[in-house]
C-alpha cells in the first residue's frame, strides 16, 4: 500500500501491526500535505545572535520542504568556530565559505518496555519527533537567485543632458527591450505592440523636449518590462520543493576580520502558498502576472510624443494632457531621466537574499522611476502634477502667464522662469522634466523665436532642503533677535506719561496702555508734528533694521503688537487708533514680503489677503464710522495672524505672536 491509501476496519477483524502502521503513515502524510499547503521556510523566530565566540539560535517555528513542522522550543547555543557536520544538502553551496545553520526534523524511537503480562508478545515502540540543528559548511543557494542573471538587467537606461537631449543610445536600449519581450517564440506582450516599439526612434530634427519625452518613455518601458519579468520569475517557483534531504536554513555565520557575524538574510525565507501569491498579484488563473502585463501593454500603446503646437492661444493645464498615458484610469506623465544614473540602478529588481521571495511588487518601479534614478520625485507637497508636453512649440511668455494664472487660481504661489537655451546650466538643481508640480520652480526653455523647446523643473523638495540647510543660521539669528526684542521691551520703563516729553529712545513701547491712550486722545483730530510720535516710531523702526533677515522682522511685528495689545475696553475704535493699526499692518506686510525662501506655498496669498484687509481698514478710517473701523480692524488682525504664522517664524515666537493678536482681537470685541 502507498501513503495515500488507508485501511478500513470492520468488526471481528484481526488487526496486524501493518494495518495499524498504515493508519499512522496515512495520517502523517496528510499532515505533511497540509503543511506544504501552508507554506515553506522560517515561519517565526529562529533568529541568531553572536556574542564573542557564541552563536545563539532563538526558539521558533518553520516548515520544511515535505511540510513537516519544525519547532525549536528553547534557545540553543553554539561555540564558534562551529564544527562542520557531515550531512550534505543540495541547497547549500560550499564555495562562499562560512557555515549555514540548518534546522531539520528528527524521529527517535526508544525500546519498548518489557512485557510483564501473560501471553504478552510485547508493547509498541514509542517514537519522539523533534528537531536538530546542524552546522554545515557553505551558504544557501537556490532558484530564487536566478533573476539576477536576466540579460535585460545588463541594459543601460537612457540618460539626458540638461538640454533634454539623449546622452547614450536610444536604439540600443529599444532593441534590447524588444528582443526580451519577443522571448523567442513566446512573446510576453502583444506582438503588434512590440512592432510599435521597434518603429520608434529619436530624430535629429526632434525638439529637445520631444527627445526627452521619448527617452523617458523608453526607460519606463524598460522598468515595466523588468517588473513583469521579475513577477514571472517568482511565479515559476513551483509548489513541489522536492529535495534529497529536507531542512530549513536559518542563516549564515562567517568571519569578518576576526569577528563572527550571523546573517539571517541567507536563509529559507517564508514562502506563502502560490494561491495566495496569485491572489495578491491580482492576475488571472491562466496568467497571475496579467495585471503587470496589462500595464506594460498600456504603456507601449500610449506612446504619443508631442505634436507641433496647434495654432491659437495657450490653454490651461488639463487632466491627462497629450503626451501622458492613461493606465487603468490613472494618468501617467512621462518622467524624464537625469544626467547621471546610479551605479546599481538594477538592484531593485534582483532577488537579493535579504528580500522576501514571494512579495508582489505593489510599487512598480516604472510608475515611480525617480526611485530608480535616485532623484527628487513629483508631488512633494501633494498638490498634483501638471503635464508639460502640451506647451512645446508655444510662445514661452504666453505659457508662463497661463501657468501662473492657473497656479495662483488654485491657491498656490507660482514660480515660472523663462530662459534661453543653454542657460539651464546656471540653475542650481535643474533637471529636464515632462511635468511639474505647482510648488516646483518651473523652467521653460525658449529658442530664438521665443517658443518653448524644452521644459524642466527645480523640485519643491530641493527648494525645501535648501531652506533647511539655512536653519542653523536662522536659529542663531532668532536668538539674537529675541535678545534684542527683550532689550527693547525693557526700555518701556523709561517712557513717561506724556508722549511729547518721551525720550528719543522710543523702541520699548510696552508700558501700560492707559498712558498711551491718553496721548492718542491728546492728538485726536490733530496732526503729528515732526518732533512727536511720527518721528519716534520711525526712529524705532530704523533701529530695528539691524536685526538678522528673518527674525529681525518678526521681532518688529512682535514689538508693535505689544503696543497694540493695550487696546481700551470700549467696543469701538476711533480713527487715530485705527490709523495706528493700519500703519502697523503696512509695516508688517512690507517686512513679510521681503522674506526670502518662505516654505509655505500659500504665503504669497496670505500676504495679499493682509494687504487687502489693510486697504479696507483705510477706507473705513476715511469714512469715519467707528463700528466699521472696529470690524475692519478685526479683519486686519486675523489676516496678519495667518500671514505671520505662515512665514516660517520659530514655533515659540509664532505662539506668542498668535496669543497677542488673539488677545487684542478679544479686547476690541
Amino acid at each position: 500500500m502507498t501513503a495515500n491509501q488507508y485501511p478500513f476496519f470492520e468488526s471481528g477483524q484481526t488487526l496486524t501491526a501493518a494495518d495499524l502502521n498504515m493508519v499512522r503513515e496515512f495520517q502523517h502524510a496528510r499532515d505533511r500535505l497540509v503543511g506544504r499547503m501552508t507554506g515553506f521556510g522560517v515561519n517565526c523566530g529562529l533568529g541568531g545572535s553572536v556574542s564573542g565566540t557564541t552563536l545563539t539560535i532563538g526558539p521558533g517555528l518553520a516548515v520544511d520542504q515535505q511540510g513537516e513542522p519544525l519547532i525549536l522550543p528553547a534557545a540553543q547555543p553554539f561555540t564558534l568556530a562551529p564544527t562542520a557536520m557531515t550531512p550534505s544538502y543540495d541547497f547549500i553551496d560550499t564555495a562562499p565559505g562560512g557555515f549555514s545553520v540548518v534546522l531539520e526534523a528528527t524521529d527517535v524511537g526508544q525500546a519498548a518496555p518489557d512485557c510483564g503480562e501473560s501471553d504478552c508478545a510485547g508493547h509498541a515502540t514509542l517514537h519522539t519527533v523533534g528537531v536538530a540543528l546542524r552546522t554545515v559548511a557553505g551558504r544557501v543557494t537556490g532558484t530564487r537567485m536566478d533573476f539576477a542573471a536576466d540579460e535585460l538587467l545588463k541594459a543601460e537606461p537612457i540618460r539626458l543632458a540638461l538640454d533634454s537631449t539623449p546622452v547614450n543610445s536610444y536604439t540600443a536600449l529599444r532593441d534590447a527591450v524588444a528582443d526580451r519581450l519577443t522571448n523567442g517564440t513566446e512573446p510576453l506582450v502583444d506582438a503588434a505592440l512590440i512592432a510599435k516599439l521597434k518603429a520608434t526612434s529619436v530624430a535629429a530634427a526632434d525638439a529637445p523636449g520631444v527627445k526627452g519625452y521619448k527617452s523617458g518613455w523608453l526607460n519606463m518601458v524598460l522598468f515595466a518590462t523588468l517588473d513583469l519579468l521579475r513577477a514571472r520569475a517568482l511565479l515559476r517557483l513551483g509548489c513541489d520543493r522536492t529535495t534529497a534531504r529536507p531542512g530549513v536554513v536559518l542563516g549564515w555565520v562567517h568571519q569578518v576580520g576576526n569577528d563572527w557575524q550571523f546573517e539571517c538574510a541567507y536563509r529559507h525565507a517564508w514562502e506563502p502558498p502560490r494561491g495566495l501569491t496569485e491572489a495578491i498579484f491580482g492576475g488571472t488563473c491562466g496568467d497571475p502576472a496579467s495585471l503587470l502585463k496589462d500595464e506594460l501593454e498600456a504603456l507601449l500603446a500610449g506612446f504619443a510624443p508631442p505634436d507641433p503646437a496647434p495654432s491659437g492661444g495657450v490653454k490651461p493645464p488639463v487632466f491627462c494632457p497629450k503626451g501622458s498615458i492613461l493606465v487603468h484610469g490613472r494618468c501617467i506623465n512621462i518622467f524624464l531621466p537625469p544626467v547621471k544614473l546610479p551605479d546599481k540602478w538594477s538592484d531593485s529588481w534582483k532577488l537579493h537574499p535579504r528580500d522576501p521571495i514571494w512579495y508582489p511588487p505593489f510599487e512598480q518601479k516604472w510608475k515611480q522611476p525617480w526611485k530608480v534614478y535616485e532623484t527628487d520625485g513629483w508631488d512633494f507637497f501633494d498638490d498634483g502634477v501638471i503635464g508639460a508636453t502640451d506647451y512645446l512649440g508655444h510662445q514661452a511668455d504666453a505659457v508662463k502667464d497661463e501657468l501662473q494664472k492657473f497656479i495662483v487660481g488654485k491657491g498656490g504661489v507660482a514660480d515660472v522662469q523663462v530662459v534661453d537655451i543653454g542657460a539651464v546650466d546656471t540653475i542650481k538643481g535643474y533637471l529636464p522634466a515632462g511635468g511639474f508640480s505647482p510648488s516646483d520652480t518651473i523652467v521653460l526653455t525658449k529658442d530664438a523665436a521665443g517658443k518653448v523647446i524644452a521644459t524642466g523643473r527645480v523640485s519643491a523638495v530641493r527648494n525645501t532642503r535648501n531652506v533647511g540647510n539655512q536653519l542653523p543660521a536662522a536659529v542663531t539669528a532668532a536668538a539674537e533677535a529675541k535678545a534684542t526684542a527683550a532689550e527693547l521691551r525693557g526700555l518701556t520703563s523709561t517712557v513717561v506719561t506724556r508722549i511729547d516729553t518721551a525720550e528719543a529712545n522710543f523702541t520699548g513701547l510696552t508700558r501700560e496702555f492707559t498712558t498711551l491712550q491718553g496721548e492718542f486722545r491728546s492728538y485726536k483730530g490733530g496732526v503729528f508734528d515732526t518732533s512727536g510720535y511720527g518721528v519716534r516710531i520711525t526712529a524705532a523702526e530704523a533701529q530695528l533694521t539691524r536685526f538678522e533677515e528673518v527674525q529681525r522682522r518678526i521681532s518688529l511685528v512682535e514689538g508693535k503688537v505689544d503696543v497694540l495689545s493695550k487696546v481700551p475696553k470700549e467696543k469701538t475704535l476711533d480713527r487715530s487708533l485705527g490709523q495706528g493699526i493700519s500703519e502697523f499692518t503696512q509695516a508688517t506686510v512690507t517686512a513679510m514680503q521681503s522674506l526670502a525662501e518662505v516654505q509655505n506655498p500659500n504665503f504669497q496669498r496670505y500676504t495679499a489677503a493682509a494687504e487687502r484687509a489693510r486697504v479696507d481698514l483705510d477706507s473705513a478710517i476715511e469714512a469715519g464710522d467707528p463700528a466699521r473701523i472696529t470690524e475692519a480692524t478685526l479683519a486686519v488682525l486675523g489676516s496678519v495672524r495667518t500671514m505671520v504664522k505662515a512665514s516660517g517664524v520659530a514655533a515659540e515666537h509664532g505662539r506668542a505672536l498668535d496669543a497677542q493678536l488673539r488677545n487684542l482681537g478679544g479686547l476690541i470685541t
